[in-house]
């Protein structure tokens, strides 16, 4: 007696092929919830993230000069090429306006420029955090020695001793975040720019002479670009 087979070998190849099949489609559908369950938790985090952003809005923090003092601004002697001594001592006043925002601070350098040109080296400032509607001042020394100026800077720095007066900028350069309850941003750059007008009162040779120590005007407020 032979045996009969309702299903022939080709069938049998052809639901062979045809489970591993399903099994191929059941896991792409897997990776298709997987992808679209990341991508709802990512848009939901970034709907969140902005709802935080516009009911807080954060303003800018707000900086201003408190003081400048200028203790040396001088010239090398000859010979050529003459180059750009300084020393100058400043406060900052910083504020937070926000009364529900934090701000973290990082990354802060402080300098000074003449005409365009730097002519101090970069001095860093420790980082800190501002609470809401919080305020602290920052001191930097800044000094220059020797420092390389292009030729009509260094007439400029004889004419303005000559008239008595000074502009020199201060610059403050760093990153922030924002911080919201448990939230914190991530960094932002900020550029602070604060005009420092020095008066001279008697009007110097410029030369290899010592600055007096004079000061600048108090309480301008500065400009700040984030």
């Amino acid at each position: 007696m032979s045996i009969i087979y309702d299903t022939s070998p080709k069938h049998c190849a052809a639901a062979n092929h045809g489970g591993g099949g399903g099994a191929l489609l059941r896991l792409k559908k897997l990776d298709k919830k997987l992808l679209f369950s990341l991508s709802t938790f990512l848009f939901s985090l970034l709907i969140i993230s902005l709802l935080i952003w516009l009911i807080f809005h954060p303003s800018k923090p707000l900086f201003y000069l408190r003081d400048a003092t200028l203790y040396d601004l001088s010239l090398t002697s000859p010979p050529l090429p003459r180059r750009l001594n300084s020393t100058i001592q400043a406060t900052i006043f910083s504020k937070n306006p926000n009364t529900r925002v934090g701000v973290y601070y990082d990354g802060l350098v402080s300098y000074a420029v003449y005409k365009g040109q730097q002519i101090t080296a970069d001095s860093e400032l420790p980082s800190f955090y501002q609470g809401h509607d919080d305020s602290n001042f920052l001191s930097a020394a800044l000094s220059g020695v020797s420092i390389p100026v292009a030729p009509a800077v260094l007439y400029e720095v004889g004419r303005d001793q000559m008239a008595g007066k000074m502009l020199i900028r201060l610059r403050l350069d760093g990153k922030l975040r924002w911080k919201v309850g448990s939230w914190v941003s991530g960094w932002y750059r900020f550029d602070v720019d604060c005009a420092a007008v020095v008066d001279f009162g008697v009007g110097g040779a410029g030369g290899g002479m010592r600055a007096p120590e004079l000061e600048s005007v108090e309480g301008r407020q500065c400009s700040i670009n984030a």
